[in-house]
């Protein structure tokens, strides 16, 4: 009031005083209206950005089921046990400052007296500085320090109530805090239902830690065809993803078969939200927001048979020693692939959560290799199974025709071309064309090539596309070694042609072998063989459409006359039926199955290394609904390893069909 008196009162000096004060407080008001008012909108948004990260959401993958629907590769709910750092602020501070302390202890320094007020407002002027206790690095170490001693007594708590032994190192919390400092720290990825049960009742004691649930991949019936459905592996980047995340929760991406030639469908789109972080990077609990919700993955119907895939593993399994082999089963009707198998395998849930060095040993092993899928990247010389392709490039080219099948040929048990004699694994004697076929002559079907000619023969193998992917386009494919005739080794020989008639010199795939044989027991159709009959929204409400793989696409047509096949398919007929066939150990009582063995040697040099045995067969011989192919790596002979293998499955098909139980349609 004194004041404001002697300003009314005219005293200049103070009027001044108060004028200015007023423009100075009407300068401050009109800044602040400015930064308030005017810029606000742009400060605010600048604090959102600087304040909202945002998450990449994974979807649920699709799954992959069998033609009649039943799961081979699913999802399940799974428990996983995170720490979130931003609780644990407080603890973080404590723990540093009692390191701070007794750093300072050991140095010495905690007995020295405070400075004054005095000191300090000196030291701060002054030119020379004063050398602090802790430097910027030992602190930046203290607070490190201080973060893994709080989380690793967390996790000592949580392994005295679970009984675990469970150990993060400090290199990964210090990676996490520096890259995902907003997400929670993961410590326990997979937990049992007791273990839930525990924590669930006891965890609320232990700050920061909480449950989360996330789904994740399951092979419900572990290695069942495991090399065609394929497997997943951890991959949290997709670069075909326009969005720009800050983090990306945990994902898998398709690795091998169905799984990766599907991953775009099966990993659906990915969602996203925001959550709001602090000044230092952690996360507000309340500040998450929904972005975009994840849309889940489309299923994939394959035309696999589950029942039947079991019985064909599990026949595959019996083979006497380490088992290397395939097993293809097609529809002949349409190219549609049945079961598909490859020995030895694997089980696709080791993924998951990562190979241990001790579990990958045996994917190393040059001679087992249980990744390598043999039914279709393996390429194997076929044997005598080619014989049932000269057999039929004799007969196109006249060289056999329905009068000379039955004309007699005396084999010596051997044959010889020049100075090179070839040994036959049939005995000496006469055969007619029949009986060359179901004893397996050499001589009788070198003898018939030699008329035919190199040209011809393998004109008949490409008409079947030998030498080209089968074109399964779910994983690796090979194509296997059938040269054109300016191609083949040797310049064409008749030593070379002796050798590709009865399927040395040449390769092909259990794939490939499958096809060309159901193109004879259909009558003459080449069809591109099908694993994968529909993709369809997971959602069986949903109106997005189902995207159908049109199955019964011909390839090719063999053009040959009927006669031709029912020559050679009643030889096949014979083999199995007939007690003197090599084939008679995949004899199945009422059910007429027609085949073919073969046994290839592997030489190096002229050293034997291995023998790739085989049988190649369809059933019934009335109205063929199914080819089997079984390949055995190091087997004793085609009859002797294989057919037993193609009995077993034989009869399962032959019993299924009895109880009434038919081949449901994908």
């Amino acid at each position: 009031m004194l004041v404001l008196d002697q300003i009314n009162r005219g005293e200049r000096p103070l009027r001044v005083v108060a004028v200015g004060v007023g423009l100075g407080l009407l300068v401050l008001a009109a800044g602040l209206w400015q930064v308030q008012v005017l810029s606000g909108a742009k400060y605010r948004q600048r604090q959102e950005t600087q304040s909202f990260r945002t998450v990449r959401v994974p979807a649920i993958r699709g799954r992959i089921l069998d033609r009649n629907r039943v799961p081979i590769a699913d999802n399940q709910p799974r428990y996983r046990l995170d720490v979130y750092l931003d609780e644990l602020v407080p603890q973080f501070n404590q723990t540093e400052t009692l390191l701070r302390k007794q750093l300072l202890a050991a140095r010495g320094a905690s007995n020295q007296p405070d400075p004054s007020l005095w000191q300090r407002l000196a030291a701060k002027f002054s030119r020379q500085k004063r050398k602090p206790a802790i430097t910027a690095e030992e602190r930046d170490l203290l607070k490190r320090q201080a973060r893994y001693q709080v989380v690793s007594g967390i996790i000592a708590r949580i392994n005295a109530r679970l009984g675990l032994h469970i150990v993060k190192s400090e290199a990964d919390l210090f990676q996490h805090w520096r890259q995902k400092r907003a997400l929670p720290f993961p410590v326990i990825d997979h937990l049992t239902d007791i273990q839930v049960a525990i924590l669930t009742e006891q965890a609320w004691s232990i700050p920061g830690v909480e449950l989360d649930q996330v789904p994740v991949r399951f092979y419900p019936n572990g290695k069942l065809a495991a090399h065609i459905v394929g497997y997943v592996i951890r991959a949290d980047e997709f670069d075909e993803e326009d969005r720009a995340f800050d983090y990306r929760l945990r994902d898998f991406t398709g690795a091998i078969g169905i799984e990766r030639a599907f991953d775009r469908q099966l990993r659906g789109t990915s969602g996203a939200k925001s959550i709001l972080i602090n000044s230092s990077g952690y996360r507000h609990r309340q500040g998450e927001i929904v972005l975009d919700e994840p849309r889940p993955g489309d299923n994939v119907v394959t035309t696999l048979d589950s029942g039947l895939q079991k019985a064909v593993e599990s026949s595959l399994a019996q083979v006497a020693g380490d088992e290397r082999g395939a097993v293809v089963v097609l529809d002949p009707r349409n190219g549609d692939i049945l079961a598909l198998a490859s020995a030895p395998t694997f089980d696709p849930n080791m993924w998951i959560d990562g190979v241990s060095a001790k579990d990958y040993e045996p994917f190393l092993d040059p001679k087992m290799k249980p990744g390598f899928n043999r039914a279709t990247f393996g390429y194997y010389a076929p044997g005598s199974t080619f014989k049932i392709i000269t057999a039929l490039a004799c007969l196109d080219a006249g060289v056999l025709t329905t009068e000379n099948v039955h004309e007699k040929m005396r084999t010596l048990g051997f044959y010889r071309i020049g100075n090179d004699t070839k040994k036959d694994t049939a005995p000496p004697g006469e055969y007619d064309f029949r009986r060359a076929f179901i004893k397996s002559s050499n001589a009788y079907f070198m003898d018939h090539a030699m008329k035919l000619g190199l040209e011809r023969l393998l004109a008949m193998g490409k008409r079947f596309h030998l030498g080209e992917k089968a074109g399964l386009r779910v994983g690796e494919e090979a194509a296997g070694l059938f040269p054109a005739t300016d191609e083949v080794r040797g310049g064409g020989s008749k030593s070379y042609l002796a050798d590709v008639s009865i399927g040395q010199e040449i390769t092909v795939t259990p794939v490939q072998l499958a096809v060309a044989v159901g193109a004879v027991a259909n009558g003459g159709t080449v069809y591109w063989p099908r694993v994968v009959d529909r993709i369809e929204p997971a959602d069986i409400l949903s109106e997005a459409p189902t995207d159908r793989i049109r199955g019964g696409q011909v390839r090719d047509h063999l053009n040959l006359r009927p006669e031709y096949f029912d020559i050679v398919r009643s030889a096949m007929r014979d083999d199995v039926g007939s007690d003197e066939g090599s084939g008679a150990r995949a004899r199945v009582k009422d059910f007429a199955v027609c085949g073919k063995t073969g046994t290839a040697e592997v030489k190096k040099g002229h050293v034997l290394i291995d023998k790739i045995t085989w049988f190649a067969s369809y059933a019934p011989f009335e109205s063929p609904r199914y080819v089997v192919i079984v390949m055995v790596e190091s087997g004793g002979s085609g009859g002797g390893t294989c057919a037993p293998v193609a009995q077993r499955i034989y009869e399962y098909l032959h019993d299924r069909e009895r109880s009434g139980t038919a081949m449901g349609m994908p």
